[in-house]
């Protein structure tokens, strides 16, 4: 492979907590570069970009795509279904040698319209496995990529260059890079992080419905809370990501909902060694994580 070139203009659409820590880790890997950021309220002040560009974060902010037409890599970082409509507008702004990535957390429905706007060349999927209940720039810092499984999905027409870049800046910003295809992508992360958060977000909403009188809440403690952190999360991203993930979901939710309704059945026949059998499995697994 020829040397990797060196890369110093970065655009970003969507600067919330994965982007903006994103945004903090090249400034610190590159502190000369050129950081753009786009404004999708046009004229109106940004006040998070704003903060970014106060703070030295980001060099500029934008109110239009063709001034994106310099950048050498450029992040989607907005909710899947909003990275997804993007592509077709920022198309005739990308220049030949741009890597394009995004950081969704579904990967099926990006590439099949990379594919259909001829730009799978140039994409490489990106998914850094990290984040908070709490969102927004203010709450980002690249201490958030350290350490943590940054996934790359590139298609099979990517440029290897390309794919080397990401690489390098993941392990650069101290995350664990790890390769899948978009498949095996959202049928893991469908496991370990959507139905986790329908799951969070159901036992939030049951009791809910039963707190009358606040005392729930007032004596909820370690194991809900631990439970249930997740469900602070921005309620239209998983929206979208429920919404274009739907096999690998459906999939996990049927088993857990079978699984439920066994440990149903043995708590209703006081079946204590199905029971115990039950948690052990559960154990079993969960240390070794």
């Amino acid at each position: 492979m020829n040397k990797i070139k060196e890369r110093s203009h970065f655009g970003f659409i969507g600067f919330g907590l994965i982007g903006g820590s994103i945004a903090h880790a090249l400034r610190i890997l590159y502190p000369e570069s050129e950081i753009l950021a786009y404004n999708y309220y046009g004229t109106k002040p940004h006040s998070k970009l704003e903060l970014a560009k106060k703070e030295g974060t980001l060099s500029g902010i934008c109110t239009s795509l063709s001034d994106f037409s310099g950048c050498e890599v450029i992040f989607l970082c907005a909710p899947v279904l909003t990275n997804v409509s993007y592509l077709q507008k920022l198309a005739p702004f990308l220049g030949s040698d741009c890597i394009l990535t995004d950081v969704g957390s579904v990967k099926g429905n990006i590439h099949k319209a990379v594919a259909e706007l001829g730009l799978s060349r140039q994409f490489v999927g990106g998914h850094p496995m990290t984040g908070s209940e709490k969102t927004g720039y203010a709450n980002s810092a690249a201490s958030f990529l350290k350490d943590a499984y940054y996934i790359l999905t590139p298609t099979p027409e990517s440029d290897p260059e390309y794919v080397e870049w990401m690489k390098r800046f993941i392990h650069s910003a101290g995350s664990i890079c790890m390769v899948l295809d978009d498949v095996s992508h959202d049928r893991i992360t469908a496991g370990i992080s959507h139905v986790p958060h329908i799951i969070s977000a159901a036992l939030v909403n049951a009791v809910a419905d039963r707190d009358n009188n606040g005392n729930y809440a007032k004596l909820a403690a370690g194991g809900f809370r631990d439970i249930t952190r997740i469900s602070s999360s921005s309620p239209e991203m998983w929206q979208n990501i429920c919404l274009t993930n739907p096999d690998g979901i459906l999939n996990f939710l049927e088993d857990y909902i079978g699984r439920l309704e066994q440990v149903r059945d043995n708590i209703k026949n006081g079946d204590g060694e199905a029971l115990t059998e039950f948690f052990s499995d559960a154990k079993s697994y969960r240390d070794t994580i």
